[in-house]
Protein backbone atom coordinates (compact mmCIF):
# COMPACT_ATOMS: atom_id res chain seq x y z
CA UNK A 1 0.00 0.00 0.00
CA UNK A 2 1.63 3.58 -1.05
CA UNK A 3 0.36 5.87 1.63
CA UNK A 4 1.14 9.35 1.82
CA UNK A 5 0.27 11.80 4.89
CA UNK A 6 -0.77 15.50 4.38
CA UNK A 7 0.37 17.45 7.89
CA UNK A 8 -1.37 20.70 8.63
CA UNK A 9 1.98 22.84 8.60
CA UNK A 10 0.52 25.65 10.89
CA UNK A 11 1.62 23.93 13.84
CA UNK A 12 5.27 24.16 12.72
CA UNK A 13 5.13 27.75 12.47
CA UNK A 14 3.81 28.72 15.82
CA UNK A 15 7.46 28.36 17.93
CA UNK A 16 9.37 30.24 15.12
CA UNK A 17 7.17 33.38 15.42
CA UNK A 18 8.25 34.17 18.84
CA UNK A 19 11.89 32.65 19.10
CA UNK A 20 13.70 35.66 17.53
CA UNK A 21 11.65 39.09 17.69
CA UNK A 22 14.60 41.14 17.02
CA UNK A 23 14.50 40.99 12.88
CA UNK A 24 15.77 44.24 11.20
CA UNK A 25 12.37 45.74 11.00
CA UNK A 26 12.53 46.35 15.30
CA UNK A 27 16.34 47.50 15.55
CA UNK A 28 15.07 51.16 14.88
CA UNK A 29 13.19 51.21 18.35
CA UNK A 30 14.01 52.26 21.69
CA UNK A 31 16.38 49.14 23.51
CA UNK A 32 17.35 47.45 20.20
CA UNK A 33 21.19 47.45 19.63
CA UNK A 34 22.36 47.20 16.09
CA UNK A 35 22.84 43.36 15.25
CA UNK A 36 26.66 41.98 14.75
CA UNK A 37 27.10 41.00 11.43
CA UNK A 38 26.94 37.12 11.49
CA UNK A 39 24.23 35.24 13.91
CA UNK A 40 24.85 31.79 13.87
CA UNK A 41 22.54 29.13 15.43
CA UNK A 42 23.18 25.21 16.12
CA UNK A 43 20.51 22.91 18.25
CA UNK A 44 18.91 19.77 19.09
CA UNK A 45 15.00 18.88 19.61
CA UNK A 46 14.11 15.88 21.33
CA UNK A 47 10.36 14.74 21.58
CA UNK A 48 8.00 12.09 23.38
CA UNK A 49 4.80 10.76 21.07
CA UNK A 50 2.55 8.70 22.81
CA UNK A 51 -0.01 6.38 21.12
CA UNK A 52 3.37 4.08 19.54
CA UNK A 53 4.57 6.67 17.34
CA UNK A 54 7.83 6.96 18.93
CA UNK A 55 10.48 8.75 19.68
CA UNK A 56 11.10 12.13 17.49
CA UNK A 57 14.61 13.84 17.39
CA UNK A 58 16.51 16.19 15.14
CA UNK A 59 19.42 19.02 14.69
CA UNK A 60 19.08 22.11 13.17
CA UNK A 61 21.05 25.03 12.27
CA UNK A 62 20.75 28.84 10.45
CA UNK A 63 23.37 31.11 9.88
CA UNK A 64 22.13 34.64 9.07
CA UNK A 65 23.98 37.37 6.93
CA UNK A 66 22.91 41.32 8.57
CA UNK A 67 25.25 43.06 6.90
CA UNK A 68 23.27 44.88 4.93
CA UNK A 69 19.97 46.95 7.17
CA UNK A 70 17.75 46.64 4.12
CA UNK A 71 18.20 43.19 3.48
CA UNK A 72 18.87 39.69 5.75
CA UNK A 73 19.22 36.20 4.15
CA UNK A 74 19.22 33.50 6.12
CA UNK A 75 20.55 29.93 5.23
CA UNK A 76 18.78 26.61 7.45
CA UNK A 77 19.48 22.85 7.75
CA UNK A 78 17.10 20.67 9.47
CA UNK A 79 17.48 16.73 10.10
CA UNK A 80 14.83 14.82 12.02
CA UNK A 81 14.48 11.10 12.62
CA UNK A 82 11.32 9.07 13.49
CA UNK A 83 11.07 5.24 14.01
CA UNK A 84 12.08 3.73 10.50
CA UNK A 85 12.66 7.10 8.70
CA UNK A 86 15.21 10.04 8.61
CA UNK A 87 15.04 13.21 6.31
CA UNK A 88 16.88 16.28 5.64
CA UNK A 89 15.27 19.73 4.71
CA UNK A 90 17.28 22.78 3.48
CA UNK A 91 15.86 26.24 3.59
CA UNK A 92 16.49 29.99 2.62
CA UNK A 93 14.27 32.97 3.66
CA UNK A 94 14.96 36.83 4.00
CA UNK A 95 13.97 40.00 5.65
CA UNK A 96 13.61 42.90 2.81
CA UNK A 97 13.08 46.08 4.49
CA UNK A 98 10.90 48.22 1.76
CA UNK A 99 10.59 51.70 2.98
CA UNK A 100 10.26 53.31 6.98
CA UNK A 101 7.23 51.52 7.42
CA UNK A 102 6.95 48.25 5.24
CA UNK A 103 9.26 45.02 5.32
CA UNK A 104 8.66 42.38 3.51
CA UNK A 105 9.70 37.91 4.36
CA UNK A 106 10.45 35.46 2.00
CA UNK A 107 11.65 32.10 1.45
CA UNK A 108 11.59 28.71 0.11
CA UNK A 109 12.83 25.14 1.56
CA UNK A 110 13.49 21.58 -0.27
CA UNK A 111 13.42 17.86 0.58
CA UNK A 112 15.11 14.87 -1.55
CA UNK A 113 12.07 12.92 -2.75
CA UNK A 114 11.24 9.46 -1.28
CA UNK A 115 8.73 7.14 -1.51
CA UNK A 116 5.89 6.54 1.45
CA UNK A 117 5.65 8.65 4.08
CA UNK A 118 7.87 12.61 4.07
CA UNK A 119 8.46 14.74 7.24
CA UNK A 120 8.80 17.47 5.11
CA UNK A 121 7.66 18.76 2.09
CA UNK A 122 9.10 18.17 -1.01
CA UNK A 123 9.12 21.84 -1.77
CA UNK A 124 7.52 24.93 0.10
CA UNK A 125 7.16 28.92 -0.64
CA UNK A 126 6.69 31.61 1.59
CA UNK A 127 5.96 34.90 0.99
CA UNK A 128 4.73 37.59 4.04
CA UNK A 129 4.32 41.09 4.67
CA UNK A 130 4.83 43.67 7.32
CA UNK A 131 3.16 47.39 8.10
CA UNK A 132 3.70 49.66 10.37
CA UNK A 133 0.88 51.85 11.57
CA UNK A 134 2.23 55.01 11.28
CA UNK A 135 1.00 56.88 14.08
CA UNK A 136 3.11 55.31 16.64
CA UNK A 137 4.51 52.03 14.90
CA UNK A 138 3.62 50.20 17.51
CA UNK A 139 1.61 48.15 15.99
CA UNK A 140 2.53 46.41 13.00
CA UNK A 141 0.11 44.14 10.64
CA UNK A 142 0.81 41.37 8.82
CA UNK A 143 -0.77 39.18 5.52
CA UNK A 144 0.87 36.24 4.31
CA UNK A 145 0.94 32.88 1.89
CA UNK A 146 2.59 29.89 1.61
CA UNK A 147 2.17 26.95 -0.96
CA UNK A 148 3.85 23.84 0.23
CA UNK A 149 3.92 20.26 -1.80
CA UNK A 150 4.55 16.12 -1.28
CA UNK A 151 4.00 13.62 -3.68
CA UNK A 152 1.11 14.42 -6.23
CA UNK A 153 -1.48 14.91 -5.69
CA UNK A 154 -0.68 16.11 -1.93
CA UNK A 155 -0.21 19.72 -1.75
CA UNK A 156 -1.69 23.23 -0.30
CA UNK A 157 -1.90 26.35 0.59
CA UNK A 158 -1.50 28.20 3.86
CA UNK A 159 -3.45 31.99 4.07
CA UNK A 160 -2.21 34.19 7.15
CA UNK A 161 -2.92 37.27 8.75
CA UNK A 162 -1.85 38.95 11.97
CA UNK A 163 -0.72 41.45 14.07
CA UNK A 164 2.32 42.51 15.87
CA UNK A 165 2.01 44.87 19.15
CA UNK A 166 5.08 46.41 20.68
CA UNK A 167 5.25 47.61 24.07
CA UNK A 168 8.29 48.73 26.34
CA UNK A 169 9.96 45.27 26.94
CA UNK A 170 7.38 43.22 25.43
CA UNK A 171 5.83 42.27 22.15
CA UNK A 172 2.78 40.11 21.31
CA UNK A 173 1.94 38.93 18.49
CA UNK A 174 -1.62 37.07 16.62
CA UNK A 175 -1.78 34.58 13.68
CA UNK A 176 -4.74 33.07 12.25
CA UNK A 177 -4.04 30.51 9.13
CA UNK A 178 -6.70 28.95 6.40
CA UNK A 179 -5.20 26.10 5.16
CA UNK A 180 -6.59 24.65 1.58
CA UNK A 181 -5.26 21.34 1.36
CA UNK A 182 -5.55 18.85 -1.63
CA UNK A 183 -6.33 16.19 -2.79
CA UNK A 184 -10.47 16.72 -2.59
CA UNK A 185 -9.53 20.66 -1.59
CA UNK A 186 -9.81 20.24 2.41
CA UNK A 187 -10.18 23.36 4.86
CA UNK A 188 -8.35 23.69 8.18
CA UNK A 189 -7.48 26.33 10.31
CA UNK A 190 -5.38 27.40 13.72
CA UNK A 191 -4.76 30.39 15.15
CA UNK A 192 -1.98 31.65 17.79
CA UNK A 193 -1.12 34.24 20.42
CA UNK A 194 2.50 34.70 21.36
CA UNK A 195 4.05 37.11 24.47
CA UNK A 196 7.43 37.80 25.18
CA UNK A 197 8.94 40.14 27.71
CA UNK A 198 12.83 41.17 27.18
CA UNK A 199 15.50 43.13 25.60
CA UNK A 200 17.55 42.35 22.80
CA UNK A 201 21.36 41.94 23.88
CA UNK A 202 19.48 40.76 27.20
CA UNK A 203 16.86 38.40 27.33
CA UNK A 204 13.70 37.39 26.30
CA UNK A 205 11.33 34.88 27.88
CA UNK A 206 8.42 34.08 26.64
CA UNK A 207 5.00 31.30 25.41
CA UNK A 208 3.25 30.83 22.69
CA UNK A 209 -0.31 28.98 22.64
CA UNK A 210 -2.29 27.75 19.37
CA UNK A 211 -4.96 25.75 18.27
CA UNK A 212 -7.10 24.54 15.30
CA UNK A 213 -8.62 22.31 13.36
CA UNK A 214 -6.30 19.96 10.43
CA UNK A 215 -8.32 18.59 7.78
CA UNK A 216 -6.46 16.25 5.28
CA UNK A 217 -6.75 13.28 2.68
CA UNK A 218 -4.94 10.14 3.67
CA UNK A 219 -4.32 8.83 -0.14
CA UNK A 220 -3.97 5.03 0.30
CA UNK A 221 -5.95 2.55 -1.70
CA UNK A 222 -9.20 4.00 -0.94
CA UNK A 223 -9.14 7.78 0.21
CA UNK A 224 -9.56 8.70 3.85
CA UNK A 225 -10.67 11.69 5.50
CA UNK A 226 -8.70 13.04 8.68
CA UNK A 227 -10.20 15.40 10.78
CA UNK A 228 -9.65 16.50 14.19
CA UNK A 229 -8.78 19.24 16.91
CA UNK A 230 -5.31 20.11 18.33
CA UNK A 231 -3.79 22.48 20.63
CA UNK A 232 -0.11 23.46 21.52
CA UNK A 233 1.60 25.51 24.25
CA UNK A 234 5.27 26.49 24.39
CA UNK A 235 7.85 28.06 26.96
CA UNK A 236 10.86 29.53 26.07
CA UNK A 237 13.99 31.69 27.07
CA UNK A 238 16.32 33.39 24.70
CA UNK A 239 19.12 34.73 27.17
CA UNK A 240 22.73 36.32 25.79
CA UNK A 241 25.60 35.49 28.24
CA UNK A 242 27.94 38.19 26.52
CA UNK A 243 27.97 40.21 23.84
CA UNK A 244 28.61 37.79 21.29
CA UNK A 245 26.96 34.38 21.99
CA UNK A 246 24.02 32.84 24.36
CA UNK A 247 21.61 30.08 24.47
CA UNK A 248 18.22 29.62 23.79
CA UNK A 249 15.57 26.37 25.66
CA UNK A 250 12.16 26.21 24.99
CA UNK A 251 9.60 23.53 26.28
CA UNK A 252 6.24 22.34 24.66
CA UNK A 253 3.34 20.19 24.64
CA UNK A 254 0.92 19.58 21.94
CA UNK A 255 -2.11 17.34 21.56
CA UNK A 256 -3.61 16.22 18.41
CA UNK A 257 -7.39 14.87 20.12
CA UNK A 258 -7.85 11.21 18.52
CA UNK A 259 -4.41 11.13 17.33
CA UNK A 260 -1.51 11.48 19.49
CA UNK A 261 0.06 14.01 22.32
CA UNK A 262 3.81 15.67 21.76
CA UNK A 263 6.08 16.40 24.83
CA UNK A 264 9.63 17.78 23.91
CA UNK A 265 12.33 20.24 24.76
CA UNK A 266 14.32 22.30 22.44
CA UNK A 267 17.88 23.69 22.85
CA UNK A 268 20.37 25.77 20.65
CA UNK A 269 23.68 27.84 21.39
CA UNK A 270 24.03 31.13 19.16
CA UNK A 271 26.67 33.37 18.10
CA UNK A 272 27.08 36.90 16.95
CA UNK A 273 30.50 38.08 15.40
Amino acid sequence: MRLLILMSLCCGAWAENAQSPATPATFDRPGYESPLPVLLEVGTYHHGVSNGQGYWRGADAAIWLRHNPRFTPVFLFNSQTRPGIRQQNIGFFSFANWTKNFYTTQGFSVTPERRGFSIFPQQRYDLKGFYKVPFNRQLILSAGYSHFSFQSPVKGHIYNGGFIFYRPRTIIEGNYFLNRNQPFDKIGHAASLAVQRGQEGRYWIGTVVGGGKEVYSYIATTPLEVNLNSVSMQIFLRKWITRHYGYYVSFDHQTRFTAYSRTGATARMFFEF
